[in-house]
């Protein structure tokens, strides 16, 4: 209501920073929190988180010096970063697993089959090595390593011909799909989609790549009007839980995939449990199902790319993206 809109409009807490402004679109100030209950934290008296878009734009403040930490550094941006004077790269294996949803109310995506044909098309190696140069995890579960509930599932394989050979049995002729991307989101999400577009077309599906503001796509997605869409997952609660309640119950899916599986939602339901072996059993077992049904693709594990001034102490790379700066200095 009215007094929610104006806590966020100046937010008040008990962490290590306190708000100063907010210019939308732009910047957010913070400064050192004097009753911070840590001694000698935070360590810098100011920070500034600025919103730039342009991954290029942040790369070269960073050379420049006019920023500190940037993330969601781009593969082929690496080797750039790394021969940067003053600039360091971190990776580290993200608690993300890389997600392209299937609109499971629309034809034709709702037939298994097509999803299948669909998956088996999609040379997953390619796209990890060619194109994101080795900084991606082939999957073997939607829930990525070090979480509960990740297992080792079989590999999905790149079998164009047999997917020619279900298209066929199928029916399927002149097969055309809309692939939805929120704009400059994800790291080389258009030319990987390009490539993906390229596998499917030898097979014999045509994909309309939409490239659309990140608004409007969500604006497609909410409707349903799309046939695949270009998403992921980072597991920032380091818990499966919110990710299987979003996407795969019938509430949680209604304004996103539709999906609808009253067993996969029971398991759900009955890994909400305290005792970790009864959550990965039930997790294990609504995995298999998923993988077999193939409501979405998972074409790889994400890896979290940063670029860092080395003027910066205690910098912390963290899998699940998040940047927890109080224990940060400047030198």
């Amino acid at each position: 209501g009215k007094n929610e809109d104006a806590f966020f409009q100046k937010p008040i807490g008990t962490g290590p920073f306190r708000f100063v402004s907010w210019t939308h679109g732009d910047h957010i100030v913070l400064s050192a929190n004097p009753s911070y209950w840590k001694p000698a934290q935070p360590k810098v008296e100011k920070l500034t988180f600025r919103f730039i878009p342009e991954l290029s734009t942040r790369a070269a403040a960073l050379r420049a010096g006019e920023i500190h930490v940037i993330d969601r550094v781009t593969p082929d941006l690496v080797e750039t970063l790394k021969g940067s004077r003053g600039v360091k790269v971190f990776d580290v294996p993200a608690v993300e697993a890389q997600r392209w949803i299937f609109q499971l109310a629309k034809e034709p995506v709702k037939d298994q089959r097509l999803r299948q044909a669909i998956s088996l098309a999609i040379d997953r190696n390619v796209i990890i090595k060619d194109l994101l140069l080795g900084y991606a995890r082939p999957v073997d579960s939607p829930v990525p390593p070090g979480l509960i509930g990740h297992t080792s599932l079989p590999a999905k394989p790149y079998d164009p011909e047999r997917a020619r050979q279900i298209l066929k049995q199928a029916g399927y002729t002149n097969v055309s799909i809309d692939f939805v991307l929120m704009k400059d989101l994800y790291p080389k999400q258009l030319e990987i989609t390009q490539a993906v577009a390229a596998m499917l077309g030898e097979v014999g599906i045509k994909v309309n790549i939409k490239n659309l503001e990140i608004a409007t796509a969500r604006e497609h997605r909410s409707a349903g009007t799309y046939d695949m869409f270009f998403s992921g997952w980072a597991h920032m609660p380091h818990d499966p839980d919110w990710y299987f309640g979003q996407w795969f119950t019938r509430a949680g899916s209604e304004k996103l995939t539709r999906y609808n599986n009253p067993r996969v939602e029971q398991l759900i339901a009955e890994g909400r449990v305290p005792d970790p072996k009864v959550r990965q059993a039930k997790y294990e077992e609504l995995e298999r199902i998923l993988w077999d049904e193939e409501p979405e693709i998972w074409p790889y594990y994400s890896v979290a790319i940063y670029g860092v001034s080395d003027r910066v102490r205690n910098f912390e790379p963290r899998r699940d993206y998040y940047v927890l700066l109080s224990d940060v200095a400047i030198v």
